[in-house]
């Protein structure tokens, strides 16, 4: 009796023994249970990315293991303050992503002191000197931004450039040898692939979370109210994001960048499930841009139009296009604009776009991103359905004013680097304010002014202390100015108040 009982016990022990093995091993190999992406494609700065042996990342638990990844990249993730005496009691769609503007939640008032910190959110350096990629609704309105390390050193950053239709600003702190992410290649990103979040929720410093990428190019609209030509196409993950994370890293399970934390879906404010990150590659031509000509080289199309899967739609642009719609995926164009690439490639109303440059265009969100990471004077290839046929158009993007071609530095205007353009004040205005001279803003758009808080209609009184008198004066002023730029204006409601910035 004992023999046999003793053999019911070895063979149990045995029989366990060799499941336990075979589970590590399956654990060590299966995708599912730690999916490994090798990516070594790096946009800024330009190094290889040596990858890891994926077998490290697995515990000898056999279950996943984010310490390694953690190590490599929590020391290049900061903290990001946004000292402003601006206050706003209007609703703002990231109102709930960034942080609160003190310590008690307190919204709508003004603090009366300088060093006020309005905001609080994230940042990522990108590079040994100091360049740090956040989110250009982090750094909004700031007097003062402050960068604060892993290991608590602070610095007092340079705003180099904004971008409000990707939410993309980049920042500059000196100093060197600082620790930092690598860019990857952001379209080789797979859905069901593990990601942490890394950043500051709630102005806990430097909090990981982990989840996996929900989808891709989502477009949510969140920054349609900041321009006309924004860009959304999102990562989703399920990896907790909460106020703060805002410009924090999303990366890959080898440590790189894939995107930056943007938004949150939440009627609270607090995460509930879904975060939203701007990709890399779009974060990656942005920044470069601002760093290389001062503003960001966007080109256009030249359509506006629908996602095909809004079928019940169609009839309003095209009651021919109803004929042999076979698929629900593309983007259906309503509009082509005079004078633009898709004009002069000859695509028209009713086309229907299945692909560029061999990419499948499923959305409009598709397309944005695609030309977003394109410069004016890129060829494109766009691959239609017109009338049922397919045929294959060769496009040159132009930028909004015509232009074929990449401007150097010296050949943008600093009225275009500031974001804006002027008008002379007629005699209405100037009996309104009591005023004998400046220019008011007739048109914001992404650039200097907005990030400091200027808006539409603002009459600006003098920059450097020279008075203004005609719009042309900005660009006499600023052209080849390096330095501190300080404008004295008027708003709206009467009120004077004196701003400034450093012109690079």
């Amino acid at each position: 009796m004992k023999k046999i009982v003793f053999c019911i016990i070895l063979s149990s022990m045995i029989s366990s023994i060799i499941t336990i093995a075979a589970y590590k091993q399956y654990t060590k190999e299966d995708p599912l249970i730690f999916p490994y992406t090798s990516s070594s494609y790096s946009y800024f700065p330009k190094t290889k990315f040596t990858s890891s042996d994926p077998s490290s990342l697995v515990s000898s638990a056999g279950l996943p293991d984010f310490t390694r990844v953690v190590a490599k990249t929590i020391n290049a993730v900061v903290n990001v303050k946004n000292y402003s005496k601006k206050y706003n009691n209007q609703f703002d769609p990231f109102d709930f992503f960034f942080g609160f503007p003190d310590d008690f939640g307190n919204r709508g008032k003004k603090s009366q002191k300088n060093d006020f910190p309005g905001l609080h959110g994230s940042g990522v350096i990108i590079s040994p000197d100091g360049y740090i990629v956040t989110n250009n609704h982090v750094i909004k309105d700031a007097e003062k931004i402050e960068i604060t390390l892993y290991d608590q050193r602070s610095y007092r950053a340079k705003l180099i450039g904004t971008d409000s239709s990707t939410d993309i600003a980049l920042l500059k702190i000196n100093d060197k040898n600082l620790p930092f992410i690598y860019f990857s290649d952001s379209n080789k990103v797979q859905i069901g692939e593990w990601v942490l979040a890394i950043g500051n929720p709630f102005d806990l410093n430097s909090t990981v979370t982990a989840g996996i990428i929900s989808a891709k190019n989502r477009s949510l609209g969140i920054l349609r109210g900041e321009t006309q030509s924004a860009i959304e196409s999102f990562f989703q993950t399920d990896a907790a994001v909460n106020p703060g994370n805002s410009g924090g890293a999303l990366v890959n399970t080898n440590g790189e960048l894939i995107g930056i934390n943007t938004a949150i879906s939440s009627s609270s404010g607090n995460f509930i499930g879904y975060s939203f990150a701007a990709p890399s590659n779009l974060v990656a031509k942005v920044i470069q841009d601002i760093k290389k000509y001062g503003a960001v080289q966007r080109a256009y199309l030249g359509v506006r139009g629908m996602d095909l899967s809004k079928i019940e739609y169609i009839k309003d642009y095209n009651q021919e296009t109803h004929q042999n719609i076979k698929t629900q995926q593309g983007f259906l164009i309503g509009e082509v604009f005079d004078k633009s690439g898709a004009a002069d490639a000859g695509l028209k109303k009713g086309d229907i776009i299945k692909s560029i440059d061999g990419t499948i265009i499923q959305n409009v969100a598709d397309l944005s991103f695609i030309v977003g990471t394109k410069h004016p004077g890129d060829k494109i290839k766009i691959n239609i359905i017109r009338n049922g046929y397919k045929k294959n158009f060769n496009v040159i993007l132009r930028d909004l004013q015509g232009r074929k071609k990449i401007r150097s530095k010296e050949e943008i205007n600093p009225s275009e680097l500031l974001g804006a353009t002027f008008e002379k004040l007629n005699k209405e205005y100037k009996k309104d304010f009591g005023i004998d001279y400046g220019i008011r803003i007739k048109e914001i758009r992404t650039g200097r002014l907005s990030s400091i808080g200027m808006e539409e209609g603002d009459i600006i009184l003098s920059i450097n202390g020279e008075k203004m008198k005609k719009p042309n004066d900005v660009d006499r002023i600023l052209k080849k100015y390096s330095g501190d730029v300080t404008i004295k204006l008027i708003k709206q409601n009467g009120q004077v108040y004196i701003v400034g910035f450093e012109m690079n």
